[in-house]
């Protein structure tokens, strides 16, 4: 390749890269537990139900219908940050 042939070319690579860096400023939706802890909200189901279950079992030492009762309040939260995320769209 010679030069002149090699000046012509130009690389998008500063455009692409500012697109990258502008969507990661965003902020991840997030969901705040009654104990302060801040979890990750997801889209995959499972994948948020593990997650919270987790968080249950490492986090609080409960009864079972204690622990029922943060699962609910916490698949609650998830779901209004849902809705507020589709109602953004």
């Amino acid at each position: 390749m010679t030069k002149k042939s090699s000046e012509g070319i130009k690389f998008p690579f500063h455009r692409s890269r500012q697109r990258k860096i502008t969507v990661h400023k965003r902020r991840m939706p997030i969901v705040r537990c009654i104990c302060g802890s801040e979890i990750l909200v997801v889209p995959d189901l499972e994948a948020m139900n593990i997650a919270i279950d987790s968080h249950l079992t490492t986090k609080h030492k409960t009864t079972p219908d204690d622990s029922e009762r943060l699962t609910n309040f916490l698949a609650e939260q998830v779901l209004i940050v849902a809705t507020t995320l589709i109602c953004q769209l």
